[in-house]
């Protein structure tokens, strides 16, 4: 099966011959296919709503590998047992939900030999939770679809480099890389912190204002930097 391009970005960064969760199912696509192509033996499609965990079920069965893609319903990753996989995937929620359901079963994630998350916001946040915990960030991808850009990081056991802290925003790892979405990235940062202006100048909060200008002035200066890096390349 074809995936979409988000969830593609994600296959690629599942290690070849490696069992995962899959937290938020929905209709198992991401499980089908990583079966499909060889790249799982066994996956566990796991999703907190009956509905979504029905469609994963029937898309399983009429795939034919009921015998190697689990369905259960379970919040978060409440339905596998430490050791029972080697990684778990976490994609279209909120960055913080994600940190919650982290937080919930720490005891297993810390004994996964990685996660592969995609957050549909704060991923900033994310990635510092991330190498605060133990986490080091191994792989990162940005991807636009239908307008929209998304983050992927796989993240795994280990201390990570050090790097400046703006960068838990771009993502270290995109940076180096000189993903060339990058620019656009940097845009969204700069529009984000631009409303956040408005609304203290509003509010006659000027010092906050003042620091956030400069902000604002230090991103766009990323951003020429970006732009001269690629065009080194």
């Amino acid at each position: 099966m074809k995936l979409s391009k988000r969830l593609s970005a994600v296959a690629k960064m599942v290690p070849v011959n490696t069992t995962l969760v899959d937290v938020g199912t929905d209709h198992a696509y991401l499980p089908v296919y990583l079966c499909e192509q060889g790249i799982c033996p066994h996956v566990v499609a796991s999703d907190v709503a009956p509905g979504p965990l029905s469609s994963a079920s029937a898309h399983t069965a009429q795939a034919g590998l009921a015998d190697r893609i689990e369905c259960r319903l379970a919040d978060g990753l409440s339905s596998v047992a430490p050791g029972e996989t080697d990684g778990a995937v976490l994609c279209g929620m909120g960055g913080k939900l994600m940190m919650r359901i982290l937080e919930a079963k720490f005891d297993l994630v810390r004994q996964l030999k990685y996660l592969i998350l995609q957050p549909q916001s704060d991923a900033g946040a994310l990635r510092q939770y991330a190498v605060e915990h133990g986490f080091r960030i191994t792989k990162e991808t940005l991807i636009k679809e239908d307008g929209r850009l998304y983050q992927v990081l796989r993240i795994e056991p280990g201390k990570e480099a050090d790097f400046p802290f703006w960068q838990y925003e771009t993502g270290p790892r995109n940076w180096d890389d000189k993903n060339p979405l990058l620019g656009e990235l940097i845009d969204e940062i700069i529009r984000k912190k631009d409303r956040f202006l408005k609304g203290m100048e509003a509010a006659g909060r000027f010092e906050d204002a003042e620091r956030t200008k400069k902000e604002i002035a230090e991103w766009e200066e990323r951003k020429c930097l970006c732009h001269l890096k690629r065009s080194l390349m």
